[in-house]
């Protein structure tokens, strides 16, 4: 696949697929949802005028939800500046940048640029491979 913007229609078209096919080898009673809130959004995406694109989802064997919108009824919740973000989304995750990645985490934290909330212990390890599936694709 070519690279797609960040957030996009063609970049949320792949998360949703690469969710939708976790879900379905999902383990027996695996329960896990998401949501996602990302806040100075460039115009162009900005589909309301709200500058505000969210999604989240809930993942259950044998069933799949994915919504355009923020949720607060989730495990996990992320609320971020775009621009912050954006190098994370482009970086693949792993022993290499490991150290990289939690330590630009912390100053976003810090300086309030991302805000999270949930319980993250129930996030799959395959959600690493989601990520790193989606940044081989993030321009």
């Amino acid at each position: 696949m070519s690279k797609v913007e960040f957030a996009g229609p063609e970049w949320f078209a792949a998360l949703r697929a690469k969710f939708e096919a976790y879900a379905q080898t999902a383990p027996p009673g695996f329960d896990f949802s998401v949501c996602e809130v990302f806040t100075g959004v460039p115009r162009h995406l900005d589909r309301d005028g709200s500058g505000v694109i969210a999604w989240h989802c809930r993942i259950t064997p044998g069933r799949f939800d994915f919504a355009y919108g923020e949720s607060d009824a989730v495990d996990m919740k992320t609320v971020t500046d775009y621009d912050f973000i954006l190098p994370f989304a482009r970086m693949k995750l792993g022993p290499d940048t490991q150290e990289e990645y939690q330590r630009q985490m912390q100053g976003g934290l810090e300086s309030g640029k991302i805000k999270r909330t949930g319980d993250g212990s129930k996030a799959p390890p395959e959600l690493y491979a989601i990520h790193n599936d989606l940044a081989d694709i993030t321009a």
